[in-house]
């Protein structure tokens, strides 16, 4: 009965504690080939108030996640999958995974995968040539210094067109001069044609025809008879007539008064005048154009001389006004053409030359990520980095055995990218990490000819290679504002057996973007041990 009672006990105590862990984790498969696929599995035993973190993985990060799957809610457990892949072969441990339930935590096992290279036998796969470098494809970028002449031929062409259509809008229309006289008979011509007396347009028929005694008077007398009164009116042609001595008669002043009269009573006071009255209103009113038309004709006689003299200095104006036109046009377009072959000459000067894009533009391209040096450097940048000559001092080659470095910008741009490896006859016994970090200071110090501030190390390992990190400030001059400019490098410095590699990246300090591209490029960095 005891023992029974002690099984029972160490039963119900294994239950317990198998009930304390509700998570667990399992994989379809733990060994897979360069670039399969392995689905990954996390099962709580609970539907309620469950958090998954972010999956955690390899601290080499050779472990890929590919996918994300939802979180699928089983009857009485919750199941949340991944799909995981590497492309570098060997084993990988994925660590515990936590998983969060009513705000205790809990943990998985941790999982050991194994990536296997997949063999080629070359005997039976065939083996092919390397292929030539491809070139790559044109872009708007590789047209850009077209821009340099395209543009100003567009100016040049539009101040053209401008010019050529613009005089043909101008040309001036010969007008035919119509006599005062003339015009005023044609006007009555015009309104017996009309027919308003055959209408009953009594009305209307008086107001155009004492519009057109009144229009002639004011054209060739130089009288404001359209806005004058009757009396108004009369009054001045009797003093202008006095004064002047235009010979018009009395008669005939006296013809006009009651022809105004008439009209003014039937425009204003609706009087209805019998068809004789008016026919007679109508023969009136054309002899007292007539009848003032020599005397008239006397004031336009005096004031023809002034009028030719006017017409010749209005066409002296436009004649000088065409001419400094030309010259405008002409200063425009020799300007134009300058400026575009001082840009295009500028352009080919300076072709082949790095041209500097700010931090924004490099977020926004295409990024390149290339191996550099031997031992590889494995980097992601914004542009491919180009290698520089370097020679060994003949003092040197008993000790250093090779050196390559590329790099893309300038120490005093920006953004400036480094990457210099050094590879030693013999072997790094002991090697002093400070002395050889401040022998590399010194050089830059010197190379850019400022001091460094706020000097910051830490110990970084990057694929079981073990090195530093080094981030200071320094202040630089800039040629074209004269500013004190903060700039910020950040110095990876990693040290293995028989060589020496080191990723240096400058920026300007205060700009985010160039903060983003920095930190960017410096997480891609991988050792190959």
């Amino acid at each position: 009965m005891n023992k029974k009672l002690v099984y029972i006990l160490f039963l119900i105590g294994f239950v317990g504690l198998a009930q304390k862990n509700p998570v667990s984790i399992a994989t379809d498969t733990t060994a897979i080939k360069i670039g399969e696929q392995i689905q990954l599995k996390i099962t709580v035993n609970e539907i309620n108030n469950v958090i998954f973190p972010k999956l955690q993985l390899d601290s080499l990060r050779k472990v890929e996640v590919i996918e994300s799957l939802p979180v699928d809610t089983l009857k009485n457990r919750l199941e949340k999958k991944y799909v995981l892949t590497s492309f570098d072969s060997g084993q990988y441990v994925l660590p515990k995974q936590q998983i969060i339930i009513s705000n205790k935590k809990f943990f998985t096992d941790s999982l050991l995968i194994n990536v296997a290279t997949v063999k080629v036998d070359t005997l039976k796969q065939k083996m092919f040539p390397i292929k030539s470098i491809k070139k790559e494809p044109k872009t708007l970028d590789d047209y850009k210094y077209l821009l340099w002449w395209l543009i100003p031929i567009l100016i040049v062409l539009a101040i053209v067109l401008y010019y050529i259509f613009r005089k043909k809008e101008k040309k001036e229309i010969q007008k035919i001069y119509v006599t005062p006289i003339n015009e005023a008979l044609q006007r009555l011509k015009e309104l017996d044609e009309k027919q308003l007396l055959q209408q009953n347009k009594i009305k209307i028929y008086y107001s155009e025809l004492t519009d057109i005694v009144r229009t002639y008077l004011e054209k060739d007398m130089n009288i404001p008879a359209l806005e004058s009164t009757t009396n108004e009116l009369i009054e001045t042609i009797n003093d202008f007539n006095e004064s002047s001595n235009l010979g018009i008669s009395k008669e005939t002043i006296k013809q006009l008064k009651e022809v105004l009269q008439s009209a003014d009573l039937v425009k204003f006071a609706k009087s209805k005048p019998i068809i004789e009255e008016i026919k007679r209103d109508r023969t009136i009113a054309e002899n007292i154009l007539k009848s003032t038309q020599n005397a008239v004709k006397i004031i336009q006689d005096e004031n023809t001389d002034d009028d030719v003299q006017e017409i010749i200095n209005s066409q002296k104006s436009l004649s000088k006004n065409n001419i400094f036109k030309k010259y405008i046009i002409a200063f425009v377009v020799v300007f134009v053409l300058v400026i575009g072959a001082v840009g295009y000459f500028s352009y080919k000067y300076f072709k082949g030359e790095p041209v500097e894009k700010t931090a924004s533009e490099m977020l926004n391209k295409k990024w390149y990520t290339s191996s550099y040096g031997s031992p590889e450097v494995t980097i992601e940048t914004p542009k491919k980095l180009q290698q520089q000559t370097i020679e060994i001092p003949e003092n040197l080659k008993s000790i250093i055995q090779s050196q390559t470095t590329y790099n893309y910008g300038s120490l005093t741009g920006n953004i400036y990218i480094e990457v210099t490896s050094i590879n030693f006859v013999n072997e790094l016994n002991n090697f002093n990490y400070e002395t050889g970090i401040q022998a590399i200071l010194e050089q830059i110090s010197q190379k850019i000819g400022a001091k460094f501030t706020g000097l910051n190390e830490e110990i970084r390992v990057n694929n079981g290679v073990e090195g530093r990190i080094i981030m200071a400030n320094y202040e630089l001059e800039k040629n074209t504002t004269q500013q004190q400019n903060k700039h910020k490098f950040t110095l990876l410095f990693f040290v293995n057996a028989k060589n020496i590699r080191q990723i240096l990246v400058t920026q300007l300090i205060g700009d985010k973007k160039a903060d983003e591209v920095s930190n960017r490029i410096i997480k891609s960095v991988s050792l190959k041990p």
